[in-house]
């Protein structure tokens, strides 16, 4: 017999299964095992048509969204090592690289840009003693084209430093002494993207900061709340949403090992970690600066397993769960692969199930005597 349907407004159902979850807001259904029902009985194998779904194999994946922050890894300060007056300055967005120049004073003499992650401390000269310095140095002036080839790249100067150093300091219109004065190299250890001036054109400069940057690599920030540590890992992949809609995949490059209290928004604090993810797709930020971003992390998920729409899910009175399926041989058609209406009075039976993941209006489901294919009935 046809199972009797009975309305159900907000009825919500959570089963656990594994680390899976479904719901269902309305069109439940409550039925006897043997198909028969109680409540109020509206016979719909009588009164028309009814609405079938197929069961078919999907994956399904369940998902938590987090609110990320677009934007750039890694903050740097740029000191004004040189003395003079400011006559120009690298302006806020341009990116940097090694040997360009970042600020000018007195009109003529620069301070560059060269990567290291040991600061200058002294003027670079011959006869020094030997340090990391040198070879942050010689470095630079290898991958800038001016070391000749036999050149050795190590802690120590010699002639084949003073050399390399007066072609770098002629093809910059700087007096070629071999001789680089502290101030004139700012080692950082990357290109940097500038954020800010930390002075005027016309200021005197000498020890403070001249400018603000960042690194030239795009990031998600996420202020992760500290009870839901678990959902990350460093290495998990995660997918971003950016504000036009378009989507990129990201790796988690880091998660902060001490916690920070913030304002939540509604007079109390909440703890959190700092995230960070890097982008497999940087350009498709485009020329956003800043940006909010979600960031789907996949919680669970079901390869290939037996599905149906969760609507067709019956509530058993005694308890658990069925799906009515529709007899072919009696109806003499097969299932169709969207819902569509079944000719009335078509034979139907109950099959006990055990929901699963629930995936944008489907459920995972076990069964025994359910194949692919085979249609259900949904409330139409």
């Amino acid at each position: 017999m046809r199972p009797v349907r009975i309305a159900a407004v907000g009825l919500v159902v959570a089963v656990a299964a594994g680390a899976g979850w479904w719901a269902a807001s309305s069109g439940a259904i409550a039925a006897n095992a043997d198909g028969t029902g109680s409540g109020d009985a509206t016979d719909d194998g009588a009164s028309g048509a009814l609405e079938t779904a197929t069961v078919e194999r999907r994956t399904l994946t369940v998902s938590e969204s987090l609110d990320g922050t677009l934007g750039y890894a890694d903050d740097y300060k740029v000191p004004g090592g040189l003395n003079g007056t400011l006559t120009w300055i690298a302006p806020a967005g341009a990116v940097v690289t090694t040997g360009e120049p970042l600020y000018e004073v007195d009109g003529s003499h620069d301070a560059s840009l060269m990567y290291g992650r040991r600061p200058a401390w002294r003027t670079l000269q011959s006869g020094i003693d030997d340090g990391t310095d040198i070879r942050q140095l010689e470095e630079n002036l290898l991958l800038l084209g001016y070391t000749r080839k036999g050149d050795e790249i190590d802690r120590h100067w010699d002639s084949d430093t003073t050399a390399a150093v007066k072609r770098w300091q002629r093809d910059h219109g700087q007096t070629a002494d071999g001789v680089v004065e502290l101030g004139e190299v700012v080692f950082l250890p990357e290109p940097i993207r500038v954020t800010e001036a930390g002075a005027a054109l016309g200021d005197r400069v000498g020890g403070g900061g001249v400018l603000s940057a960042t690194s030239n690599r795009r990031v998600v920030s996420v202020d992760l709340a500290a009870d839901e540590r678990d959902l990350l890992e460093v290495g998990s992949a995660v997918s971003i949403e950016l504000p036009d809609g378009t989507m990129v995949d990201g790796t988690v490059a880091s998660i902060g090992r001490v916690a920070e209290s913030q304002a939540d928004g509604q007079g109390g604090t909440s703890t959190t970690l700092p995230v960070t993810i890097t982008l497999s797709d940087a350009d498709a930020a485009g020329d956003l600066d800043a940006a909010p971003v979600d960031v789907s992390v996949v919680t669970d998920s079901r390869e290939q397993v037996l599905t149906v729409p969760v609507g067709a899910l019956l509530a058993l009175i005694e308890g658990g769960y069925a799906v009515e399926v529709v007899d072919a041989e009696a109806s003499g058609t097969a299932a169709s692969p969207s819902a569509s209406p079944s000719t009335p009075g078509t034979s139907t039976h109950l099959v006990r199930v055990e929901p699963g993941l629930f995936d944008d209006g489907f459920v995972e489901i076990t069964a025994d005597g359910l194949e692919p294919g085979d249609s259900v009935v949904v409330p139409s």
